[in-house]
């Protein structure tokens, strides 16, 4: 199930971002490039994972001597769980991003993605979560915004960094 949920995100990832211009003129790199390949790679990523979860699931589960691994221990099964659900989660703040993109920009959605992830799956700090998700948002807008003049979408911060 996560490997679907991998590629459809990988497709919805690509398909917005062509509306964003994947190439420009001269072949230029255009705002869309990143999350078109990106999306791609999810695809690609969550039909590998696909594959693996099936052939894995064809063959009997064994350990490397070749015995069986008998029954899932009662903590093994926690473990998948809460494996389970954090990428789940991450998943649907993935999802959540791409949809509020086009509205809120790409800095501050890639920046409150950042902040969630970091606070809410991985529970860091407030502080902390807070510090590198704007850092990260600050850091993209240099590189692309500044360095290599990529006009980012801005959404509904473009009135304040003259976007």
């Amino acid at each position: 199930m996560g490997a679907l949920i991998l590629v459809a995100i990988g497709a919805a990832f690509s398909t917005l971002s062509i509306d964003y211009c994947v190439l420009g003129e001269e072949a230029r790199i255009s705002p869309g490039f990143v999350p078109f390949i990106a999306g791609l790679l999810l695809v690609a990523f969550g039909a590998m994972i696909g594959w693996e979860t099936w052939k894995s699931r064809v063959h009997v589960t064994t350990n490397p001597t070749g015995e069986d691994t008998g029954p899932e221990t009662e903590t093994d099964k926690q473990a998948r769980h809460n494996t389970t659900k954090s990428v789940a989660l991450i998943f649907g703040l993935l999802l959540i991003a791409v949809i509020l993109s086009p509205i809120l920009g790409f800095l501050l959605t890639f920046s409150i993605l950042v902040f969630a992830i970091l606070a809410v799956v991985e529970r860091e700090h407030f502080w902390f979560s807070l510090v590198i998700s704007l850092s990260i948002g600050l850091l993209a807008w240099l590189i692309f915004y500044q360095l290599m003049g990529i006009r980012l979408p801005l959404g509904i911060i473009a009135p304040l960094i003259g976007g």
